[in-house]
Parts: C-alpha cells; sequence; structure tokens
C-alpha cells in the first residue's frame, strides 16, 4: 500500500500542468518540423561544398563571366532597437539603441551592357577598382562570388541561405522547449526580451556554422576573427538573458 502510494506520489510530480504540456509539445513540433523541412537544403548545401572543394583544387569548376566594375559608392541607414530590462525592484523600463551603418555598394556591367549592383564588404570594396576588369563566379546560374585583382566576395547559396533560416527556426523551438521544461519566462511580457537574448545568442554561431557547410571551416586567422566575432554578439546575448531570468 506504501509502495503504490509512493508511485502515486512520483507520477504527479512528474506530471506537467496542462499549458506547460502544450507548450512542450508545440516546441518539439517546431523543432521535428525544422529539422525535416532542414533537409534537403542540408543536402543541396554539401553539393555546393563539393564544387567548392573542386574549385579550390583545380580552379575551373564554378561557371565564369568576366564584367567591369564601372561605380563605387557608399550609403549609410540608421535603425533603433528597443528593447526591455527589468530591475531589482522588478520595475520594467524601454531601453533604445541607435546605430548607424555604412554600406559599400559596388556595380559592374556585363557583356551585354547591363548593370548589376549589390551590397558587399568594406575589404572587397577597397580591392575594388572602378574600370578594372572583375569575374562572376556561377553555381546552376546562381551568382555565388565575385572576384576582382587581389579579393573575392562570395555568397550563401539558396540553398544555404534556406538552411540557416532552418537552423534558426529549430534553435527559436529549442528555446521554446527549454521555457516549457524550466518555466524560465514565467511572465509573459517579459517573453519578447528573453527570446531577443536568446535568438541573439545563437544568431552568430548558427551563420557561422551555415557559412562553414557551404565553404568549409575557416583556418589560422580567418578562424580567430569568425570566432572572436560570434563571442562578441554571443557573449552580450548570453549576458542578457542570464541577467534577465535571475531578475
Amino acid at each position: 500500500m506504501k509502495l503504490r502510494r509512493y508511485r502515486l506520489l512520483r507520477i504527479s510530480r512528474l506530471r506537467f500542468p496542462l499549458g506547460r504540456s502544450i507548450v512542450v509539445a508545440l516546441a518539439l513540433g517546431v523543432l521535428v518540423a525544422a529539422l525535416a523541412g532542414a533537409a534537403d537544403p542540408y543536402r543541396q548545401t554539401r553539393e555546393f561544398r563539393e564544387v567548392v572543394a573542386c574549385e579550390r583544387a583545380s580552379g575551373d569548376c564554378f561557371d565564369k563571366e568576366p564584367v567591369t566594375i564601372v561605380d563605387l559608392s557608399t550609403y549609410t541607414t540608421t535603425s533603433t532597437t528597443t528593447t526591455m530590462q527589468t530591475d531589482v525592484n522588478g520595475n520594467t523600463h524601454m531601453s533604445t539603441t541607435t546605430t548607424t551603418d555604412t554600406h559599400h555598394m559596388v556595380t559592374w556591367q556585363r557583356a551585354d551592357g547591363s548593370q548589376q549592383s549589390r551590397d558587399m564588404t568594406s575589404t572587397f570594396y577597397s580591392k575594388a577598382k572602378k574600370g578594372e576588369p572583375a569575374a562572376l563566379r556561377f553555381y546552376r546560374g546562381e551568382l555565388v562570388g565575385v572576384e576582382v585583382t587581389g579579393g573575392a566576395e562570395w555568397f550563401l547559396p539558396y540553398s544555404g541561405a534556406h538552411l540557416a533560416l532552418w537552423l534558426f527556426l529549430a534553435y527559436f523551438g529549442l528555446g521554446i522547449l527549454l521555457w516549457g521544461l524550466f518555466g524560465w519566462w514565467d511572465e509573459f511580457f517579459l517573453l519578447v526580451s528573453h527570446t531577443f537574448s536568446w535568438m541573439f545568442m545563437g544568431a552568430p554561431l548558427l551563420l557561422m556554422t551555415t557559412y562553414a557547410l557551404a565553404y568549409g571551416l575557416a583556418t589560422g586567422a580567418e578562424l580567430v576573427i569568425q570566432i572572436g566575432i560570434v563571442l562578441l554578439f554571443s557573449v552580450p546575448g548570453a549576458v542578457m538573458l542570464v541577467s534577465s531570468l535571475n531578475d
């Protein structure tokens, strides 16, 4: 009799409230759907990776088109981010941060006279020279790279971008699952702030992983720089998340 009561007590302690059980079930559904959705983009990204390896070995695996750089320009954009913060007394305050970003635009002209512009990194922008030749690199008709003398810029293929989106969704589902299991976000009005911190913490690593799957893991100084960028964004996100959970 005592043994039966003990078992019933253990079972009752393991039971989740209905609301939390629903959250856990939804989170598992999101995780499963995201991982299933990522399967095909992952396969396509691995196929792209094989072509990248071939290109590095022989230098003639991507389709190539010669173009001419016809214009270099810059412009700035301003963005405002608003976050909620909770002080030691439990009071919630709104915090607004404004940042200004400089974009580097490179325009090239194709053999048929048509022109195309694209935002590039500042490093590539400094290498590109107006009036000098460049080469576009294509993978199955999709532009994946631009080369100039002394520099190159490579882009994620569509499959890589789709893979990144599915990974972000899976990571979001993981956060909801942890919320459902451990009840970290007890107050609904803090959910947005905690979700932002969670996604901000994981986004750099997810992007680095996607690029590594497409182009291979960087080495040497480039790897150090990438790790530094991941830490630069992930650590503040982790600090924001932990501090808000401890309030």
